[in-house]
């Protein structure tokens, strides 16, 4: 006579023997388990908008400062009229800094600061003919094309304040300088080419160093824009339609990201795998 008692109820153990197979799951138990977006963080427009800005930034000073290589290859306006400019911005820059972050003595402080710069002036004139005939030979259409893609691994690698593994300032750097060398040797002068590479470093490792003293302005941005749009303009309708189109959007992608955000549906069971906290002392 078969045995028609029903079966146990069934129980998350393997030390016992029970009328089920052992990969056998109850769905009624399964599903209590289930959880939907645990660790979803609300993200407002505003903040999104706030982490594009950052973006932003950078990309206007890499836009700008190709504006700037434009002014002095086409002769538009002498190299040292632009040197002195960036110079005075760079000073008023300094002295923000300093004044944000007085940990040593003034006069430590401008006397290293001093030293700093008297080195980078007389290396940089020493190299500046050197490094404006290091990559003479190669055609102009290629050194646009690695400026280009040069400056884009700039963008990509550039630290924004979000800690990933994609963040590579010296990477980032790196390409920046390279890209500023290219451009250099299609300059008519060694002193034009030190003019410019002096430029690349105000622009590419003084100027991200100021601006985490400043933070997150939204306004530097909007004068930047302006400015760009400004120069811009002087010099193609074309581009300028094609800069504004850039920007709209970059600003675009915000709203973007807040709309699919909430689409988000990252669920966590008992099928995850197991993790072990242990807190050593």
């Amino acid at each position: 006579m078969p045995n028609t008692s029903p079966k146990k109820p069934w129980r998350k153990i393997l030390y016992d023997k029970q009328d089920y197979p052992d990969n056998y799951v109850d769905p009624a138990v399964f599903l209590k388990e289930l959880k939907r977006n645990t660790q979803l963080k609300k993200i407002t427009l505003w903040e999104a908008y706030l982490g594009a800005n950052l973006f932003l930034q950078e990309f206007t000073v890499v836009v700008l400062f190709l504006i700037i290589y434009y002014y002095i290859v086409s002769k538009l306006v002498r190299p040292w009229f632009i040197l002195h400019a960036t110079n005075s911005v760079s000073l008023v820059g300094f002295l923000f800094y300093r004044l944000k972050n007085r940990c040593n003595t003034i006069k430590e402080t401008v006397g290293r600061d001093v030293r700093t710069i008297l080195t980078f002036v007389v290396f940089g004139q020493l190299f500046s003919p050197v490094l404006h005939t290091l990559t003479d030979t190669i055609s102009t259409d290629t050194i646009y094309t690695t400026t280009f893609f040069m400056m884009l691994v700039h963008l990509i690698f550039f630290d924004y304040g979000v800690s990933a593994a994609l963040v590579s300032n010296s990477l980032s750097l790196s390409a920046a300088m390279f890209a500023s060398i290219c451009l250099a040797s299609r300059l008519s002068s060694a002193n034009e080419a030190f003019v410019f590479l002096t430029i690349s470093t105000q622009a590419f490792v003084l100027f991200p160093i100021l601006r985490k003293q400043i933070g997150n302005s939204v306004i530097l941005t909007v004068i930047l824009v302006l400015a760009e749009l400004y120069f811009l303009l002087e010099i193609s309708l074309s581009i300028s339609v094609l800069y504004f189109l850039a920007l709209i959007f970059i600003e675009t992608c915000p709203v973007l990201f807040v709309v699919c955000h909430k689409y988000r549906d990252n669920i966590h069971g008992p099928w995850d795998e197991a993790v072990v906290n242990v807190k050593f002392k």
